[in-house]
This record gives C-alpha cells, sequence and structure tokens, in this order.
C-alpha cells in the first residue's frame, strides 16, 4: 500500500477521532455546543478530505517523509487547539455559574426577606436609625 494511501486512511481516522471526541465532551458538559459543532465540522471536513480521492490528490505530490511530518504536527495541533477549546468552555460554563450567583446575591441583597407579622410585632421598633441628610 502506498503511503498516500496510509495517509488518507489516517485523515480518515482522525476525523473520526475528532467528531467521537466533540460528542463526548459535549455530553459530558466538558465544552458547549458550539465549539463541539465546530470541532464535529473540522472532522466531517477531514473525514471527506481522506474519503474523497479528487480533494486528497495532493498528497501523492509530496514525499513520504514530508507527509508523515505534516500528519504529525497537525495532529499535535489539532490536539492542543482541542484541549484549549475545553479550557475555554469550561472557563465560560464558570463565569456564566458566577453570574447567576452574583445575581443571586445582589437581589437578595435589594430584596431582604420579610419577617413575618408575628417576628415584627415582637421585635423592638428602631430606635438607632439614622437618617440621611443626603436625601432631604
Amino acid at each position: 500500500m502506498r503511503l498516500a494511501a496510509v495517509m488518507r486512511w489516517a485523515l480518515v481516522g482522525v476525523g473520526l477521532l475528532l467528531v467521537y471526541s466533540s460528542f463526548r465532551a459535549h455530553a459530558a458538559k466538558k465544552m458547549t455546543s458550539d465549539l463541539a459543532t465546530a470541532w464535529c465540522l473540522v472532522g466531517i471536513v477531514l473525514l471527506v478530505v481522506g474519503v474523497v480521492p479528487p480533494l486528497s490528490r495532493w498528497l501523492d505530490l509530496i514525499s513520504g517523509w514530508t507527509g508523515i511530518a505534516l500528519f504529525c504536527v497537525g495532529a499535535v495541533c489539532l490536539w492542543a487547539a482541542f484541549r484549549i477549546c475545553l479550557i475555554l468552555s469550561r472557563l465560560v460554563t464558570q463565569n456564566q455559574e458566577l453570574a447567576m450567583q452574583v445575581s443571586l446575591l445582589l437581589g437578595a441583597q435589594q430584596h431582604p426577606p420579610v419577617q413575618p407579622a408575628d417576628d415584627r410585632a415582637s421585635a423592638p421598633p428602631e430606635e438607632d436609625h439614622e437618617e440621611s441628610l443626603v436625601c432631604h
């Protein structure tokens, strides 16, 4: 089997692995849906380039060692970009959770809980209250 055919099958394998990894990361809530969709599209493009011979004809034009070097460098770059997207997705999720918590805290601060009528009757009136001179 020629090296170009092996490289085509390697492209198909990497594309399938990328699609599977993005689905799995999204299902495990490690990646946001928009990034998972983008990675699925990248995987599908790699799959199509590997399967359709006219799209992968460029593999016949380069030497074997150059093809292996390009494949290795491309695989490392894809892996690094995928890991960065996982970290970015985690940060986006944590940012959204933090924004919800801050919103709840601000809402609780603006609207303190109402005391039941029984508690208000037994509580002494607040005499230490100072009036603001700014509002008058």
